[in-house]
């Protein structure tokens, strides 16, 4: 709950900034809540129409580096953000 109140307080100062909606988006389906974590990720896509693919860029680099641990993490967002946008 604390993520989501401090992802609360950040989409506040910084509406446009898509990686907000991005986090709480996970954050809420990781509370099962995904009718809204579907709306922040659609406000993540509109803010960063390219959001998926500078994260399937990021994701391919971050292999290539062979910094698995940071590409996993990536690959998991981005996965979720794929499932429900």
């Amino acid at each position: 709950m604390i993520q989501i109140a401090q992802m609360l307080i950040i989409t506040k100062y910084k509406p446009n900034f898509a990686e907000n909606y991005l986090e709480k988006g996970i954050s809420l389906v990781s509370l099962e809540q995904y009718s809204n974590a579907k709306d922040n990720f659609l406000l993540a896509t509109k803010y960063n129409p390219n959001i998926i693919v500078g994260y399937e860029t990021a994701l391919k680099r971050l292999i290539e580096l062979e910094k698995f641990t940071v590409a996993k993490e990536f690959e998991q967002k981005l996965q979720i953000l794929k499932k429900y946008s």
